[in-house]
């Protein structure tokens, strides 16, 4: 399916109940032409210093459908899964009845925000106290640890083992990644 004629359909369901929706729609309607997906972003979950990654539905309560069909052909091919579940309710709709697939420019923002695995994920912002390596520059390949950061000039103040004795060094954010995000 090419990602310039596929429409996407937004189905109002009983919340906590997305994905069990999704898979029985997917058995149901078993085919290419309807993919249902629930958008999701990664999260962390901190407890005691450790940080742990965890997926967590964007729109509770909503499960979406991509397909290439129109909302007419979509509507009467989904009628008798959707009819069968006690835990979907309706599409959204735009204005009529019919008209149920969602405005092409709200699909090609949300589409680049998901992403093709249908996910947000987490901003690799930093952080005070971010482990960090230096990837270019003078002082490459040498680890330590975000004491300040000044973003109007984007710049990191961090610590690091020099010559037998440790000191602080302003860097350029962009020459520096994180090292211990997820742990």
């Amino acid at each position: 399916m090419s990602v310039d004629n596929l429409y996407w359909y937004v189905l109002f369901v009983r919340t906590g109940a997305e994905e069990r929706v999704v898979k029985h729609l997917t058995n149901e309607l078993g085919s290419d032409s309807y993919l249902p997906f629930v958008p999701q972003k990664t999260c962390i979950f901190r407890r005691q210093g450790k940080k742990s990654l965890f997926q967590k539905i964007c729109f509770p309560g909503y499960v979406f459908i991509e397909s290439d069909k129109s909302a007419g052909e979509l509507l009467q091919y989904t009628y008798p899964a959707i009819s069968k579940m006690k835990d979907s309710y309706r599409f959204l709709c735009y204005g009529d009845k019919i008209n149920v697939a969602m405005r092409a420019e709200e699909r090609i923002i949300l589409n680049r925000i998901l992403g093709a695995d249908k996910r947000i994920d987490i901003s690799r912002g930093f952080n005070l106290g971010d482990t960090v390596k230096v990837i270019s520059g003078a002082l490459v390949s040498n680890e330590g640890m975000i004491l300040r950061i000044n973003k109007n000039q984007n710049e990191a103040v961090i610590r690091i083992s020099m010559f037998g004795t440790v000191i602080s060094v302003s860097v350029g954010l962009e020459i520096i990644e994180q090292l211990d995000i997820y742990k």
